[in-house]
C-alpha cells in the first residue's frame, strides 16, 4: 500500500496541504496512537479487514470528542435477496447487514449517526472494476503463476456477482460523531 501513500503524498503536495497530511503504515487493528488525538478518522473500503463493530470500537478512542469517523461499508441494501447473493456473502464476510442495523451498531458504540450515502454504481464500474479489469494482462505479465491467475479469477467472479446482483448490495458511507457519554 507504500504506492498509495506516496500518490497521496504527492497529491497534497500539489495541491499544497501536505503540511496538513500524515500517512502511516501499520496494521489497523494494532495502532498505537495517543487516545484523543484525532478530529477525523476517514476509511474507504477498509474497515472491513478487522471488521465495522470491532473497528469502530477500537478507532472510537483515538477520536477527539465532537470529532468524526466517516467509513463506508458492504451493505444489504433490500431486506430479501437471492440465495446465491445471500451466501456468497455471508461466507465472505459474515458482518454484511442492512443499513439499519449499521446505525444500530453506531449508536451503540455510543456514536451520533450523522448521516449516510448509498454509493451509486458508477463508483463500483468506473472507478473501481473497469480500471482493475484494464490491468489484468499487465499484472499477469508481471507476476505470472497460479497464484497470479487465482486472484485474478476471483476479482472476476466478484465483478460478475457484482454485475448481476448490484440491486441488492451496495458500499454505504457512514458518517458518525463522538459524543459524550
Amino acid at each position: 500500500f507504500e504506492e498509495f501513500l506516496k500518490a497521496l503524498k504527492i497529491r497534497s503536495r500539489e495541491r499544497k496541504v501536505d503540511d496538513k497530511i500524515k500517512t502511516i503504515t501499520c496494521s489497523m487493528d494494532e495502532m498505537s496512537f495517543a487516545k484523543d488525538s484525532f478530529n477525523i478518522i476517514w476509511s474507504e473500503g477498509a474497515i472491513y479487514n478487522i471488521g465495522f463493530e470491532n473497528g469502530l470500537n477500537q478507532w472510537r478512542e483515538f477520536l477527539k470528542i465532537g470529532g468524526y469517523i466517516a467509513v463506508s461499508e458492504i451493505t444489504w441494501i433490500t431486506n430479501k435477496r437471492p440465495e446465491q447473493i445471500q451466501s456468497h456473502w455471508v461466507n465472505e464476510y459474515p458482518e454484511i447487514k442492512t443499513a439499519s442495523e449499521k446505525i444500530a451498531i453506531i449508536e451503540k458504540l455510543g456514536f451520533q449517526f450523522v448521516g449516510a450515502i448509498t454509493l451509486p454504481e458508477y463508483t463500483w464500474e468506473e472507478m473501481y472494476y473497469m480500471p482493475m479489469e484494464a490491468r489484468f494482462k499487465q499484472f499477469l505479465t508481471n507476476y505470472p503463476g497460479d497464484e497470479s491467475k487465482r486472484l485474478i479469477k476471483n476479482e472476476m467472479k466478484e465483478m460478475k456477482l457484482y454485475r448481476k446482483f448490484k440491486n441488492y448490495y451496495s458500499y454505504v458511507f457512514y458518517i458518525m460523531r463522538k459524543v459524550e457519554q
